[in-house]
C-alpha cells in the first residue's frame, strides 16, 4: 500500500512505520508507551491496526522534541498537504462576512511555541557540543591563552640570545685581540637596536591582523546542530 492510499486509511503497523518512515519496532514502542491509543488503534493485540491521521495527530502530540532530533529526525509526521481553512484576514478581504470564532491560522498555538522553544535550544547545545569537541581537537582555542604562550616564547628567546652576548664577546675579542668589554658594548648596542625594530614590526603587523579568524565546523557536526 503507498504512502497517498494510506493516509486517510487503517493500515498495518508495518504500513503505518513506513508511512512515517520509522521501523516497525519504534511504531510498537510508541504504542507500549501510550503515543499512539485510543482511537488510534482499531482491534486488540499483535493484529491491531492504525487509524492514520488520529496516529499522526498523536505522535505530534507526544513526540519529544529531543527523540525527533535523534533516530528519529526523518521521522514524516505532517501527512499529506491539506487546504487550510482561510483566516479571518482573509474572509474579510474577500469581502465575505467576518467569522470571530474562526481561529487564525497563521498564529502558531502555545505548543507550537514551545516546541520551537525546545528546537532553539536543543540547537545552541548541539552547536556548543560541536565547538567543545572542535577545542578539544585543538583546532579551537583561546586568543588570550595563544597570545600568552607566545609572549612566554618569545621573552625565552629574548633572555637566551642577550645571556649569550658576553660568550659570544669574549669570543670575538679574543680572535680580534680587542677589549672585551668594548666588544660587549657594540654587540648589546647592536641588539638592543634589533629588539627595537622587531617590536615596532610586531606591533604594526598585530594592528593590521584579525582579532578573531574564521573557520568552519566539520560538515558533520554542523548538520548535528542544525
Amino acid at each position: 500500500m503507498t504512502a497517498s492510499a494510506g493516509e486517510h486509511a487503517v493500515v498495518s503497523k508495518g504500513e503505518f512505520a513506513k508511512l512515517i518512515n520509522v521501523s516497525p519496532g519504534r511504531v510498537s514502542q510508541y504504542i507500549a508507551e501510550g503515543k499512539i491509543s485510543g482511537d488510534a488503534l482499531v482491534g486488540t493485540g499483535r493484529l491491531s491496526k492504525i487509524n492514520v491521521p488520529v496516529a499522526r495527530e498523536q505522535l505530534r502530540r507526544h513526540l519529544d522534541i529531543g527523540q525527533m532530533l535523534g533516530n528519529g529526525m526523518e521521522t514524516q509526521l505532517a501527512g499529506p498537504q491539506k487546504v487550510a481553512e482561510p483566516t479571518f484576514d482573509q474572509v474579510a478581504a474577500e469581502g465575505a462576512e467576518p467569522r470571530p470564532d474562526l481561529p487564525d491560522l497563521r498564529t502558531p498555538s502555545i505548543e507550537d511555541k514551545l516546541k520551537q522553544e525546545r528546537l532553539f535550544q536543543e540547537q545552541i547545545r548541539s552547536r556548543k557540543a560541536a565547538e567543545d569537541e572542535e577545542a578539544r581537537k585543538g583546532r579551537f582555542t583561546p586568543t588570550e591563552e595563544v597570545t600568552a604562550s607566545n609572549t612566554r616564547i618569545a621573552v625565552q628567546m629574548i633572555q637566551t640570545f642577550e645571556g649569550a652576548l658576553p660568550t659570544m664577546a669574549a669570543k670575538i675579542a679574543s680572535k680580534f685581540e680587542l677589549p672585551v668589554r668594548d666588544v660587549l658594548h657594540e654587540l648589546r648596542s647592536e641588539f638592543t637596536e634589533m629588539r627595537s625594530r622587531a617590536a615596532d614590526a610586531a606591533r604594526a603587523k598585530a594592528e593590521v591582523s584579525p582579532a578573531t579568524v574564521e573557520t568552519e565546523i566539520g560538515e558533520t557536526m554542523l548538520e548535528a546542530a542544525e
